[in-house]
């Protein structure tokens, strides 16, 4: 009879020691909105979009003021994110085309989502992938790097959008029902992910499609923000702005748009369905949950607020992103940082939450940010840098590379060989190029940029490119 006791007593505490490893490791849900302005948010200013949800996730946790992208345009963002490095090492540092030559090659590069598994973790990604584009035949897909879940990847090119079911470029969302919307879809999915893998500890890349024109929504949403538009501007302007073809609904002369603004609620009402998933389950706690956006919205109908420009420049407008961190086991409700942080950041903070390590000779030029969630000291980044040589898009007025050190930023722009300098703690709109008043600041930031350039192996842009002379009709398709 004490045998059998001191059997249950031994099953009891080990039962309890493996739970205790399991809330250890911290479950992590990285969501990426795609092309999402600066100024959309509620918690971030917006007036006009509804955003319940996010804002309540950015009340109960921590709002960054100054968090970056890595780049300023999809591909390379998501490169920087998956692996902790500036998409410069990678030569990804545009958007890849359909059939593009370039991919994150499998068998040179150890992703997140790896390091996790090796960590412990189940891993998935729900949605947009956009490192492959060779869909005849993959060579670099989620599935080659390794994620355990692949769930609503692209299966052909989706520049142009595929937001409603029966879905053309999203095959492996094979059933559904006639009308569905891709993002309830997505999130339906994660909510589904969650319960089966509630029981360990989980990553989860929820990667939204959305709000990546052609700008698409269920109708009942896009009314509503109709309705809401006349009521602010006066009765009938919806329909002058948004019913003419040639404006197709992609240009708005205001900030406000309301099929952006459909869009962005579906984004915030699954995004509020994933949190009660994770409250249902009492797995909130011991959850991070990060919102982000690969890159800033385009600029022309996006709000990117007082930022200059918006996707494929390395202005403010291009690279400045919404960041919230919710995670109650760690972070304090309310909190604010203004520190600089960019999306090479998360692969160490990650790895740490989960007490792994990079593979040995993969390179990590991300800092763990696990202190600022905490509200501990950090110590930061000596500088951030951007490097956009448009090998896809060949904008040649866009060429360029960045650094940030300080609350100084320089930009050097390759076809005219002209440095600009802007003091972003006096003016974040990059309204007032100081490289004339300020030289030595020029020639300091310039030999700082040109070292970390060669230190990264940094593609040279080709300025000699044919430059593309339908901006707008190019930009659709990044």
């Amino acid at each position: 009879m004490k045998l059998i006791k001191l059997s249950f007593l031994y099953l009891a505490l080990l039962c309890c020691n493996s739970a205790l490893w399991a809330q250890s490791q911290p479950n992590i849900i990285f969501i990426l909105a795609d092309d999402l302005g600066s100024s959309e948010l509620g918690s971030y200013g917006n007036t006009f979009n509804e955003t319940p949800h996010l804002d309540r996730l950015a009340a109960g946790g921590m709002r960054f003021t100054q968090a970056y992208s890595a780049a300023p345009i999809c591909s390379p963002a998501r490169v920087g994110f998956i692996t902790g490095q500036y998409p410069a090492r990678t030569r990804i540092t545009d958007f890849l085309g359909n059939e593009a030559p370039r991919y994150l090659d499998p068998a040179k590069y150890y992703t997140l989502n790896e390091a996790l598994s090796d960590a412990g973790y189940h891993t998935g990604i729900i949605g947009k992938w956009h490192l492959d584009t060779k869909f005849s035949n993959p060579i670099g897909n989620p599935e080659q790097h390794g994620f355990d879940e692949v769930i609503g990847s692209e299966t052909k090119y989706i520049a142009d959008g595929d937001y409603f079911y029966p879905y053309d470029k999203v095959a492996t969302f094979n059933t559904g029902k006639e009308g569905e919307y891709l993002t309830d879809r997505q999130c339906s999915e994660a909510s589904a992910f969650i319960e089966r893998n509630k029981k360990s500890p989980f990553f989860l890349y929820l990667s939204f499609y959305s709000v990546h024109t052609r700008l698409d929504a269920p109708e009942a949403l896009v009314n509503k923000y109709r309705k809401k538009f006349d009521e602010k501007y006066g009765a009938g302007a919806a329909a002058k702005f948004y019913d003419d073809p040639a404006n197709a609904r992609h240009e708005g002369k205001h900030a406000d748009n309301p099929y952006l603004a459909a869009m962005i609620e579906s984004i915030d009402s699954g995004v509020g369905g994933i949190m009660e998933t994770l409250k249902k389950n009492g797995l909130e706690k011991n959850t991070l949950v990060i919102f982000f956006s690969d890159n800033g919205g385009v600029a022309g109908f996006a709000n990117n607020g007082v930022l200059r420009l918006g996707k494929s420049w390395l202005y403010e407008g291009g690279i400045r992103e919404n960041l919230i961190a919710h995670w109650p086991a760690a972070i304090q409700a309310g909190s604010v940082s203004d520190q600089a942080v960019c999306g090479i950041d998360f692969y160490p903070t990650f790895l740490e939450m989960a007490a792994a390590k990079p593979k040995a000779g993969h390179i990590v030029d991300g800092k763990s940010i696990l202190n600022v969630l905490k509200g501990e000291p950090w110590e930061g980044h000596e500088a951030l840098f951007w490097h956009y040589p448009s090998e896809t898009g060949k904008w040649v007025p866009r060429m360029c590379t960045a650094v940030r050190m300080g609350h100084y930023k320089l930009i050097y722009f390759y076809a005219d060989k002209r440095s600009e300098l802007y003091d972003l703690s006096k003016d974040p709109s990059e309204a007032h190029d100081l490289a004339a008043a300020q030289p030595a600041k020029v020639k300091q930031l310039k030999a700082v940029l040109e070292k970390w350039k060669k230190e990264v192996n940094a593609e040279e842009p080709n300025i000699h490119a044919t430059p593309n002379k339908n901006k707008k009709a190019k930009q659709k398709k990044t």
